[in-house]
């Protein structure tokens, strides 16, 4: 590849490196209000179970055995996974560009000893 071409391609990687960070953001926000409202209804049917006089020892398993809590332990994971998801591409995009930057320092080297 040539200087220009490199030189491009960081600008490209750039780009996709800003608008990664800003979605990390709102993710990461996303990620977190699907664990409160995890955590807020997994306590609540707790708090019922134990009303209703269950035993202490199945409460965990019944609370987390009912469909609307599974749903959103279930979001949760997914706002996790993609958070992660997201994070990982950033690394990616970073390493991608300290190669690009790797090879412009390799090319104007080259060029000064022509």
């Amino acid at each position: 590849m040539e200087l220009f071409e490199l030189e491009k391609e960081l600008f490209e990687k750039n780009k996709w490196l800003f608008i990664k960070l800003t979605e990390q953001k709102s993710l990461i926000e996303n990620s977190a209000q699907t664990e409160y409202a995890y955590r807020i209804a997994l306590a609540v049917k707790i708090l019922e179970l134990r009303a209703d006089g269950q035993p202490a020892t199945i409460m965990s398993d019944l609370s987390r055995g009912d469909k609307n809590i599974a749903k959103l332990k279930l979001d949760r994971d997914i706002a996790k996974g993609i958070a992660e998801a997201c994070r990982q591409a950033i690394l990616a995009i970073r390493a991608s560009m300290s190669g690009i930057q790797s090879l412009i320092s390799t090319r104007k080297e080259e060029m000064k000893l022509r």
